[in-house]
Formats: C-alpha cells, sequence, structure tokens
C-alpha cells in the first residue's frame, strides 16, 4: 500500500447489534421529545439501584445521562459584577488516593466562581506525581446553569481548580448537586509548556 492510499478498517458490526442501536437511537428520540428541552436528572438514589442492577459505573451511568440532556450553550457576562457574599460548600469525596474538596463559592452578581481543591493521599507517590486534572464541574439541578474553567494552579500533589457558573448559585444552596466530568476538550487541547530556565538578572 502507498503512503497516498486510504487503510480501510473493518469494523465489526452485526443484525443483533444493529437491531440494539436502532433501539437505542429511538428511545433517545423519544426521550428528548418528552423532555421538551428541560433537564431531567434522575436522584442519587435511583443512580446508585441502577449500577447495582446493570453492574455499572455510577458515573459512568450519570455521564450518559448527561449527554442526553439539552445542550446549553454557554454565556457568561463580561463583568463578573461586585462580590455580594462568600458561600461554604465543604464538601468532600475520595476517590482513586485522592481527596476532593469542593470548598466555596464566591458569589458576584452576574456569576458564581466555586473552587475545588485536589490533594493526592498517596504518600509514597505525592514525591514525584504532578496532578492533571482534565474534569468539568456539572451542576445539576432543576435549572440549567451554565459552566466553564476559570482557572487552576498548583503543583505536584495539590492541585486547586476555579469554575465560573451563570446563572449565579442560589442562596441557600438547597435542591443543588455537584460533579465532576472527564472534560473531552481539555484532554484533546493540552497546554503547551513554556519552560524558563534562562539567567534573569535584577538591576
Amino acid at each position: 500500500m502507498g503512503w497516498g492510499e486510504v487503510r480501510e478498517f473493518r469494523h465489526e458490526y452485526n443484525e443483533e447489534v444493529k437491531a440494539i442501536d436502532e433501539q437505542i437511537i429511538k428511545l433517545i428520540s423519544t426521550r428528548r421529545s418528552m423532555t421538551t428541552g428541560k433537564r431531567f436528572s434522575p436522584p442519587n438514589e435511583q443512580l446508585t439501584e441502577w449500577a447495582k442492577a446493570f453492574e455499572m459505573d455510577e458515573l459512568e451511568i450519570r455521564l450518559i445521562l448527561h449527554h442526553l440532556q439539552p445542550k446549553m450553550a454557554p454565556h457568561f457576562p463580561n463583568e463578573f459584577g461586585p462580590l455580594l457574599n462568600v458561600v461554604s460548600i465543604m464538601k468532600k469525596t475520595v476517590v482513586d488516593s485522592c481527596e476532593y474538596i469542593l470548598t466555596h463559592a464566591m458569589q458576584h452578581e452576574q456569576v458564581s466562581i466555586v473552587h475545588v481543591e485536589i490533594n493526592l493521599l498517596d504518600e509514597e507517590k505525592s514525591g514525584g506525581v504532578h496532578l492533571k486534572p482534565n474534569l468539568m464541574l456539572e451542576v445539576f439541578s432543576d435549572r440549567p446553569f451554565a459552566v466553564g474553567r476559570h482557572g487552576s494552579y498548583g503543583g505536584g500533589s495539590h492541585s486547586k481548580l476555579q469554575f465560573v457558573v451563570s446563572p449565579p448559585l442560589p442562596e441557600p444552596l438547597e435542591h443543588i448537586e455537584f460533579s465532576l466530568v472527564p472534560s473531552a476538550v481539555f484532554m484533546e487541547h493540552p497546554i503547551e509548556e513554556l519552560i524558563l530556565d534562562k539567567q534573569v538578572d535584577f538591576e
């Protein structure tokens, strides 16, 4: 085969799998017509029940359902407005030797800035590991929220993330759930590292 030729990859497929795929697509279409642009999310108890019944990871089910939700084009105001309040969240969980903490939300007039801290708990790895969180915050509520990355910093076994949420989160934070989900955008577009290794003199 020459360099200019296109290699055709053989994809395994059969009538049985095709029939299942058609059912899935039909159900997705039916769900979207029933929800009419609104966000419908099952409670955590239901997700746990399905995970056990179908022997699937709970996060995987959540991601599948998330992709069925109506897509809201992110829109963030140019000016966040003055800082009005700081709301304590303090939700903590541990996944794969990492501690994740939603610490607080800075309530501006136009948006909320949610802060997340990540700490590696494995002391044996902490000296030679640099955390690189390809994660996006998801806000689950009866009303839609647009969420975007607002910044990240840290190094080694510690990392801090900030997310901008529009419109601002309600106070108090009732009937609001948060999750960190894999972010394909950040995985597909790695940040270029600029190495600074030249002597710098201050005169």
